[in-house]
């Protein structure tokens, strides 16, 4: 028996936990309807969060996650996904805003301050100007990976160049 269908039998995710899961899951790319209850991949999305939440207390579950296992289960199956996804969370910027470590997210605001304002001037005087600070605007993109702002097929494109170049590709594509 492989883990992800350990975690899936062992035990459901705390009661909270798996109230949000079921929400944010029917709002997890709407347009495709395959999440939405009834549809094909409803409960293989709900499961992998569920697991994830069992795996990982810590972290627990943070509105943006279905999305980010909906794209992997758009590519992958449910065991591939659940790893994928485990993985995923694991990494540095990931870690660092489903944990809200405030220090670490500032620092990744930062660094997208310099690189806008070194390649954007303009644009950037003008979010100066009206205090449009990227706490506003882009922990919603770290968090889905641009999947839930960006059409699916662009969505794709960025994974793809993300999953090879790593964190600072995020920091471009916001621009």
């Amino acid at each position: 028996m492989n883990n992800y269908q350990i975690y899936i039998d062992t035990d459901e995710p705390n009661e909270n936990a798996a109230d949000f899961i079921k929400l944010d899951v029917s709002r997890t790319f709407p347009q495709l309807g395959i999440f939405q209850e009834g549809g094909p991949y409803h409960n293989t999305l709900e499961g992998i969060l569920g697991a994830y939440v069992i795996y990982r207390p810590d972290i627990g579950y943070v509105q943006g996650m279905s999305f980010l296992a909906a794209m992997l289960l758009l590519n992958l199956d449910a065991v591939d996904s659940f790893i994928c996804f485990c993985n995923l969370l694991n990494r540095q910027c990931q870690l660092a805003f489903f944990r809200i470590e405030q220090k670490m997210m500032t620092m990744y605001y930062s660094v997208y301050e310099e690189y806008f304002k070194e390649n954007l001037p303009k644009l950037f005087n003008v979010f100066a100007k009206q205090n449009l600070s990227p706490d506003l605007y882009l922990v919603d993109w770290l968090y889905t990976l641009y999947s839930k702002s960006l059409p699916l097929d662009v969505a794709c494109r960025v994974w793809d160049v993300y999953l090879r170049d790593g964190e600072e590709f995020l920091v471009k594509t916001a621009l």
